[in-house]
């Protein structure tokens, strides 16, 4: 770190009586910095921090100790968006080198719905944003290190930061021992395969054409799970998102394949992700597979109707919207789906909350018409989602931004771990396959706690 030269930017920097945070942005280059090491050297801000890694590694994105958060019990758009408007109104920004690539970001996102949440999901509002006191951001190697403006001294600050990033480096890595299991358990199993046989009596190709239920496994454990077991567990797949929050005594987590948008100068991109088959490991079962999947009429139903209604929502916000005739195959480790790349060039005037209010939940993880399935899923449904499926994501001050369906994912408290699986059930659904399915699906999370499942 060039602290003198940083240090002459700072003296000329006039801060800003009218603000409440000083955010200096500088590089990491230099520093050996990476995500076991981070939490590592944090662990007594446990409760408050995050990791967010994107599938294409666009973000790598780490936040410790959340200084201020957007914090509502009932979504509103356009009090969201007043919100983040009056925050960021809030900090005074200083990059220390000219041409930096990272932003100041605020990660969080909402719950799945309304329903009155049960005590597990006590720690997390309907709607959470966050900006933390140190934001990494791996993929960039750079930082945004934010205070309060009435605490900082200008003339220590720098040295302050080096020698934190200089501790940081200096950590070693420990190993770790998988969690020992003390019981695993699937939550309502035959109530929950009555529960797919009640909704595919009441479905049909109109009115109700699909409805998306969630099912829960239950783990506990002889001891609370190490955070860092975990966060080097999250790093052996490749290729989908990663998803590290805590919050108070909770954490949940999450390694989804499914994006539910990203925007990028205006354009937003999304996919259509639905229809899916196990992935077996054998390379000509598998090819067996994917041709399947392709060709069955009940997933590339359930593909359609998630493509059509993601199209339907964007409709209001863009002039223009494009997608390709036919699906293709979607690779993860244990499972492959059907996909449909979209995109669309937004209106100025509109709002990544609008977006999220607009999207969220597709018929992916909802089902279709939107409005009756979610009210079935939150009076039928047995326990409650909290953020199993919801939005959650990186957003910047202007519209820039990514979010994550979160499925194949868990809620951590102490000794015990729940995991969520849903499936899309349509007229001739079959509730013991339906069942197998989400079985699969819990896959990436038991393999996360080092659970074997082959």
């Amino acid at each position: 770190m060039n602290l003198e030269a940083y240090q002459n930017i700072l003296d000329d920097v006039r801060l800003d009586s009218e603000s409440t945070y000083l955010s200096l942005q500088l590089p990491t280059h230099g520093y050996d910095l990476d995500e076991q090491k981070i939490f590592s050297y944090f662990h007594e801000s446990q409760g408050a921090r995050y990791w967010f890694r994107s599938k294409d590694d666009r973000y790598n994105t780490i936040g410790i100790e959340y200084l201020e958060s957007i914090r509502r019990d009932k979504y509103s758009a356009k009090a969201l968006s007043v919100q983040k408007s009056s925050l960021y109104g809030k900090i005074q920004q200083v990059p220390l080198e000219a041409d930096m690539q990272s932003s100041l970001s605020l990660f969080g996102g909402t719950r799945f719905d309304s329903k009155d949440t049960s005590d597990e999901w006590n720690d997390f509002a309907m709607v959470d944003f966050h900006l933390p006191k140190w934001q990494f951001d791996l993929a960039n190697k750079e930082l945004f290190y934010s205070v309060r403006l009435e605490t900082v001294d200008i003339a220590s600050v720098l040295t302050e930061i080096s020698r934190e990033l200089e501790n940081i480096s200096a950590v070693t890595k420990s190993t770790f021992e998988a969690p020992q299991i003390n019981m695993e358990k699937d939550i309502f199993p035959e109530e929950w395969k009555a529960l797919v046989d009640q909704a595919v009596d009441i479905l049909d190709d109109r009115d109700f054409r699909k409805v998306v239920l969630a099912r829960q496994r239950l783990l506990t454990f002889k001891s609370q799970v190490d955070p860092l077991f975990l966060l080097k567990r999250l790093n052996d797949e490749a290729g989908t998102y990663t998803i590290y929050y805590e919050k108070g005594k909770s954490l949940f987590i999450s390694k989804s394949p499914e994006k539910l948008f990203d925007i990028r100068s205006n354009t937003l991109t999304t996919n259509a992700i639905a229809g899916s088959s196990e992935r077996t490991g054998e390379a000509a079962k598998d090819e067996g597979q994917k041709a399947f999947l392709l060709k069955d009429e009940k997933n590339r139903y359930e593909h359609e109707l998630v493509r059509e209604s993601i199209v339907e929502d964007l409709k209001p916000y863009t002039d223009r919207v494009e997608f390709t005739a036919e699906p293709d195959v979607l690779e993860n480790k244990y499972i492959y789906h059907l996909h449909t790349p979209i995109s669309a060039e937004l209106t100025d005037e509109t709002s990544v909350f609008e977006l999220l209010d607009a999207i969220h939940p597709t018929p992916a993880v909802g089902g279709m018409p939107k409005d009756r399935a979610r009210e079935y899923i939150m009076q039928e449904e047995h326990g409650t989602r909290g953020l199993y499926a919801a939005p959650i994501g990186i957003i910047h001050e202007d519209n820039e931004s990514e979010f994550v369906v979160a499925i194949r994912s868990m809620l951590l408290h102490a000794n015990s771990a729940t995991l969520f699986a849903g499936c899309g059930i349509v007229k001739g659904s079959s509730s013991e396959k339906e069942f197998e399915e989400t079985r699969v699906k819990f896959t990436p999370m038991l393999n996360v706690l080092g659970v074997e499942t082959r």
